[in-house]
């Protein structure tokens, strides 16, 4: 996370103190790993989306600002499949959006199943 929060670093607390840290058997190195060595790593999942949509399944998208998986162009091209009214930027928000942000990702969750 770019500017660690109180509530991130609560969170954080949390979970390196609780079970499922005590357990991971994360290799830190696996994600540089896996885009050095995938092949498939950017596939484009946009005419599946597309065909998805087609059938009437809405789409969302909600991604952290700070992330820095997908290009700019990327992330126009998905929120312009989903729609405005259905993609949000959460800004200082990098990957774990359900951490970096929480409850602004909760929130923005809530309100889209309110709207159903």
């Amino acid at each position: 996370m770019p500017q660690p929060t109180k509530e991130f670093e609560r969170l954080s607390d949390l979970y390196k103190s609780g079970k499922f840290f005590k357990t991971n058997i994360r290799n830190k190195n696996a994600p540089l790993l896996f885009y050095q060595n995938e092949k498939a790593n950017n596939i484009d999942t946009r005419p599946i989306l597309k065909k998805i949509k087609a059938k009437g399944v809405r789409l969302y998208g909600i991604y952290g600002k700070q992330d820095g998986i997908f290009s700019p162009a990327q992330i126009k091209s998905i929120q312009e499949l989903v729609g405005t009214e259905h993609f949000v930027l959460l800004n200082n928000c990098s990957h774990y959006l359900f951490v970096d942000q929480q409850t602004e990702f909760i929130a923005q969750l809530k309100d889209w199943l309110n709207n159903l």
